[in-house]
């Protein structure tokens, strides 16, 4: 487990160390073994990295995850899923219906746009129209 992942996680749900240690039932609440997590001087049981995760709700595998920029995506991805309650098939499906409704409305707009057209060359003057 990274270290740092796990300091930001536990920052960010605002809690202390002592705090996280009792929520997750390590100790007595001193905050020695979540600090030994957070510094890598000692390594969680991957179960407690789980139980860690869950309290501090981060996937586990964000724990683990080196790349920056991949560990913010996993964020990302976790709070979206989180925030709709939705399974990857049906993000995958919502995704795909928003992609048809941008292409309908784009279609709505040209027809418009046509009409549009359509009707300022009926009101031009016979001389005038094309």
């Amino acid at each position: 487990m990274i270290g740092k992942r796990l300091r930001e996680a536990r920052k960010a749900a605002n809690m202390t160390q002592g705090e996280l240690s009792i929520k997750a039932g390590l100790d007595d609440g001193s905050n020695s073994k979540i600090s030994h997590y957070e510094t890598e001087r000692y390594q969680p049981h991957y179960k407690t990295v789980c139980l860690l995760a869950s309290i501090l709700d981060v996937p586990e595998c964000y724990f683990y995850c080196r790349d920056e920029s991949m560990a913010e995506n996993i964020l990302a991805i976790h709070k979206k899923n989180k925030r709709y309650h939705l399974s990857p098939t049906e993000i995958n499906e919502l995704e795909r219906a928003e992609k048809q409704l941008e292409e309908a409305t784009n279609t709505v707009k040209k027809l418009l746009s046509l009409r549009l057209d359509i009707e300022a060359a009926d009101l031009l003057p016979g001389s005038l129209k094309p």
